[in-house]
């Protein structure tokens, strides 16, 4: 969740403004889609697969899978047909998080899940079987489309759980003991202006060992040849200024490695692309 409003930029990225965005405007209209294909889809073993492709047809590109739109891929701004760029982009997470997840593997969490499809999809797309997921969201719109979409499922272990960058890791902490843990953001740090120092050690501190990897627009904090995001276009939208150094500052204390940062990946607004920060903590 955002911190207290910030002076930067042309808008204001606050709870007032991100419970407006995501859990009035967003995610209820995601939850209706959920509801209408679930109750036009027969029973069986593809069901949840068949209403989250249908669902995320509806949210991403609905009736224009062909038209074209702007995206930053392949390291330039080019043309590319909507439902090219959204696969992309979504098969790129799935399977970054299914390839960070090992046979101890016992939890997933996506930090700010908004309506579970990157969660959801990352159980679809092959990762482990018996492991806990869950989907840490702040609006409860969001919660209840995803318990909503993982239900679909009887064999998916899924919990929703009540998640606020800024102070409910606790709802996190309760689930037990863990080894191993695979943790994960999609533009979700993106709406915390100010990162506290004490969410990566949080993050560590779910399992005896974590693996987390953020899909942020950040590419900018790593370098200044980055040409899918920008300092203007972040204190503009009262985006995230500073995980990259937060992550370093930790980093220097021992609390963490960072294994990877792979710069501007896929855009699909081509002035915020992502960037993956891959980093570990734990035995």
């Amino acid at each position: 969740m955002p911190n207290p409003p910030s002076s930067a930029g042309a808008r204001v990225r606050d709870r007032a403004h991100v419970e407006r965005e995501y859990g009035t405007e967003k995610w209820p209209t995601v939850a209706r889609s959920i509801a209408r294909h679930a109750a036009s889809e027969a029973d069986g073993g593809a069901r949840l697969a068949r209403i989250h492709r249908r669902v995320v047809r509806d949210y991403a590109y609905p009736g224009a899978p062909m038209a074209d739109r702007q995206v930053f891929i392949a390291g330039r701004r080019q043309p590319l047909a909507s439902s090219l760029a959204w696969g992309a982009q979504s098969r790129l997470i799935s399977d970054a998080v299914v390839d960070a997840c090992t046979a101890d593997t016992e939890l997933v969490v996506e930090l700010g899940c908004g309506w579970g499809w990157h969660i959801v999809g990352s159980w679809l797309a092959g990762g482990p079987r018996d492991a806990l997921y869950v989907g840490a969201e702040y609006t409860a719109a969001g919660r209840r489309a995803t318990q909503s979409l993982a239900e679909l499922d009887p064999q998916l272990r899924f919990r929703a759980l009540e998640f606020d960058y800024n102070d409910s890791f606790a709802g996190l902490g309760s689930l037990g003991s863990v080894r191993d843990a695979v943790v994960f953001s999609v533009h979700s740090v993106e709406q915390i202006p100010r990162l506290s120092p004490d969410v990566p050690r949080a993050i560590a501190s779910l399992a005896d060992r974590v693996r987390c990897l953020h899909f942020e627009p950040v590419g900018w904090q790593v370098s200044e040849d980055s040409d899918g995001s920008s300092q203007a276009y972040a204190e503009h939208h009262d985006y995230n200024r500073d995980l990259l150094s937060v992550l370093r500052t930790e980093e220097a204390a021992g609390g963490l490695r960072i294994d990877e940062i792979a710069l501007d990946l896929v855009g699909l607004n081509p002035d915020n692309s992502s960037t993956l920060v891959r980093w570990s903590a734990g035995a």
